[in-house]
């Protein structure tokens, strides 16, 4: 049925059974059917089509935004809708039940495993491209898109939807840079732990899309951005790397994160060469916001982890527990913060759920397999009070934790004495950066596939009675 939503409320969790039944007694079992409860509606406030359905509608001939903005939708307007990102095939579907035949043409840039979920849209083609690293489909889809918002007028409309994971899904690099060499660079800050800030500020500068240059390439047309944000403070040039939105960064930021990471030795030979002519102040900056490009560009967040964190939170008080979101910026590495998660669960009172969202990183210098929030909870369990009903869970809200097919990972005491069982050692396997196979042995693995959102990542813990 068209318009209907494609993930069903508190079906996010496929291996729901297995999770509840690995248990050693019935208090664990409790702690984490709420853990799960919780964690689902977190997903569920973050879904596309619902979020986009609230925020735009029609009537006569205007747009109408949920900021009672309202655009007029004059004769012969041409309404493109353009983007990229994990949510964003079904923000389309949204965004088609809501102008149907009123959209003139479209294309969105979206991952292999949302090409085949089939989704039924009629005026808005989906091009699958690279997701966590661009592909030739990625470069395909950006080069379409940029075809589709040449020679408009100022009476059309783009309507672009833009969600996490445009940066790789997105992408046309600056003429004597190759795919292999923006894989190459990226692979390298990824190891050395680089934030998503410090990631996007480069890719903007090696791209001939991001960075505002996809709105400046659809002038003199109307932009309007409906962002589902994936970074921490909602910073719209971070989000997706800011395709419609001005750039808040420079050349000589890119120079600092090269050296900040000790990387100019080590990044290819035509990127280095880019740099050098920024250095020369051969190469024109992205668009700033003095450009008056953005007077015709309006960019709203329509989602993002604190709607999600109070959806969480409501959810606990609802049940009736004590509860408190900690951050929804939080960040830093991986092993760190969960271990700070563990101390500030064994030192709250009973019947309390701790809420935090934000996004971590993993310095790898092990040869195993995991993600972040995998790391985050092995590391928890090293500290985690083992006298106490407590259970600590972190989740990728896209379903995706690293190159794994979990989304994250959750811990016990009954995966602790797993462990100990199978004579798993918990320090050595956070050594090795294994934090997948601990998991997989143990039966924590948190699975939902994808979940066509992203909004960082969750993670929660909770303290329960006796």
């Amino acid at each position: 049925m068209r318009g209907k939503i494609i993930q069903k409320k508190e079906q996010y969790v496929k291996n729901r059974a297995i999770l509840l039944s690995k248990v050693c007694d019935e208090r664990n079992l409790n702690a984490r059917k709420i853990i799960l409860a919780v964690l689902e509606k977190g997903l569920e406030a973050a879904n596309p089509q619902k979020v986009v359905e609230e925020f735009l509608s029609i009537k006569n001939n205007e747009l109408i935004l949920s900021d009672y903005s309202q655009i007029e939708i004059k004769k012969g307007c041409r309404i493109v809708v353009i983007g990229a990102g994990k949510a964003s095939a079904a923000m389309a579907l949204a965004v088609e039940k809501i102008l149907g035949e009123r959209i003139h043409q479209g294309l969105i840039c979206v991952p292999a495993e949302e090409i085949k979920k089939k989704y039924p849209l009629k005026k808005i083609i989906l091009q699958s491209a690279g997701h966590p690293f661009v592909n030739k489909g990625s470069v395909a889809g950006a080069k379409r898109i940029l075809e589709l918002v040449e020679n408009l007028t100022e009476n059309d409309i783009v309507l672009s939807l833009i969600s996490g994971g445009g940066s790789a899904l997105l992408e046309l690099p600056l003429e004597t840079i190759s795919l292999t060499d923006l894989q190459i660079i990226f692979n390298l800050l990824t190891n050395v732990g680089a934030t998503i800030h410090e990631l996007n500020t480069i890719r903007k500068h090696l791209s001939k899309i991001k960075g505002g240059k996809l709105a400046e390439a659809a002038q003199p047309a109307k932009v309007i951005s409906l962002i589902i944000s994936d970074v921490i403070g909602d910073n719209i040039d971070t989000i997706a790397s800011g395709p419609t939105a001005p750039d808040t960064t420079t050349w000589q930021d890119v120079e600092e994160i090269v050296l900040k990471y000790n990387l100019k030795g080590k990044i290819p030979i035509a990127i280095a060469k880019i740099i050098e002519k920024e250095i020369n102040n051969e190469i024109s900056n992205s668009p700033k916001k003095t450009k008056t490009l953005f007077k015709k560009v309006s960019n709203y967040i329509i989602a993002s982890n604190t709607v999600s964190c109070l959806a969480m939170k409501k959810t606990a008080l609802d049940i009736g527990l004590n509860c408190k979101i900690l951050s929804t910026e939080i960040n830093g590495e991986a092993k760190d913060v969960g271990s700070k998660i563990a101390t500030a669960i064994n030192n709250v009172e009973k019947n309390t759920l701790l809420i935090g969202c934000g996004e971590t990183t993993v310095k790898i210098t092990g040869q195993g397999q995991g993600g972040r929030n995998q790391e985050l909870t092995l590391a928890s369990g090293i500290s985690l009070k083992k006298s106490e009903t407590i259970v600590i869970a972190s989740i990728g809200s896209d379903g995706k934790d690293g190159p794994t097919d979990a989304a994250g990972a959750l811990i016990d005491n009954c995966i602790i004495k797993k462990a100990k069982q199978l004579n798993l050692d918990l320090q050595e396997f956070l050594t090795n950066n294994d934090s997948y196979n601990f998991f997989k042995e143990t039966n924590g693995l948190i699975i939902t596939e994808s979940t066509g959102t992203n909004v960082m990542d969750f993670i929660i813990a909770l303290k329960l009675k006796e």
